[in-house]
């Protein structure tokens, strides 16, 4: 439950290309994962942009658990300057079961290469228009026409890394209010039968996520000693995945200021998000 809950906000993966040094990193930040009031493990985000590519790239590390019960998930994703999805690389790692993804675009197709467990699985299948990697799903709602407003309702369809498959959903998009006193979107996600509250500001930064019904929530903190809270990690893969161990100091939270708009290229997106239209908030709306 809480690997599919991860896989979906936001995925071990061992890369050989190394950070690309055109990229102009957009946010990059250390977050705490919680079962109820229990303390079980952390994410690691970037988003970063490349210039000379003109590629969204989003790169995130997950690890939950101890011993048996240990989880760890890894993703990189690479889209066009419009979010096309281009590539991407998932692994997850959950007891003795193992999970890899490669997944390639081209013309309106996806050719993956599945394995779990050693077996593997060839994916051929015709992408719809306008399908975006679910990473992205932030930045294509910044960078659609409307951009990202309160009482808005997104509705689209994206890709699930973790199992290469296709889903409709839905962004509530709720009034702007304040979360540990950072100004935020709350916005209640529905995807793949799953409903998560986000709570995200103007900057594409999510601060804090609720996986409704299930008790599990992440939070982003201002450093990693607080994220991994003693937990183990390998430099040695994060320096393949990342490029190099994330400070996770580009973000809000870590530097303690109110956020600026983002500066995301000005290409506008037309396909992948549908126009918001106004969306009816219920009076008491769920996980508050």
């Amino acid at each position: 439950m809480v690997r599919n809950y991860l896989s979906a906000f936001i995925g071990i993966t061992i890369l050989t290309a190394p950070l690309v040094s055109n990229s102009a990193v957009l946010f990059e930040g250390y977050s705490k994962v919680n079962s109820g009031d229990t303390h079980i493990g952390y994410v690691i985000n970037r988003y970063e942009f490349d210039d000379k590519k003109k590629q969204f790239i989003s790169t995130y590390f997950v690890k939950t658990g101890k011993g048996p019960t240990e989880t760890t998930e890894s993703l990189k994703a690479v889209a066009d300057s419009e979010l096309a999805p281009i590539s991407y690389e998932y692994t997850s790692l959950a007891g003795k079961e193992t999970k890899t993804i490669d997944a390639k675009f081209k013309a309106g197709n996806m050719s993956a290469l599945v394995s779990i467990n050693g077996k593997s699985q060839k994916i051929d299948k015709k992408i719809p228009k306008g399908t975006f990697l679910s990473t992205f799903l932030v930045y294509l709602m910044l960078k659609s026409k409307e951009g990202l407003r309160s009482e808005t309702k997104y509705e689209f369809q994206a890709i699930a890394e973790e199992d290469a498959s296709i889903s409709k959903g839905q962004a509530l998009v709720g009034k702007e209010q304040s979360y540990n006193d950072f100004k935020v979107f709350k916005i209640l996600n529905t995807f793949k039968d799953a409903k998560f509250l986000s709570y995200v500001n103007e900057r594409g930064e999510v601060i804090a996520t609720n996986a409704l019904g299930t008790g599990i929530s992440t939070e982003l903190v201002s450093s990693a000693a607080e994220a991994t809270n003693g937990q183990s990690y390998s430099t040695t893969l994060l320096k393949t995945l990342f490029g190099g161990v994330p400070t996770g100091n580009q973000n809000v939270v870590a530097q303690g200021k109110k956020a600026k708009p983002a500066n995301l290229p000005t290409t506008t997106i037309n396909a992948p998000v549908t126009a918001p239209s106004p969306a009816t908030q219920p009076e008491t709306e769920p996980g508050q």
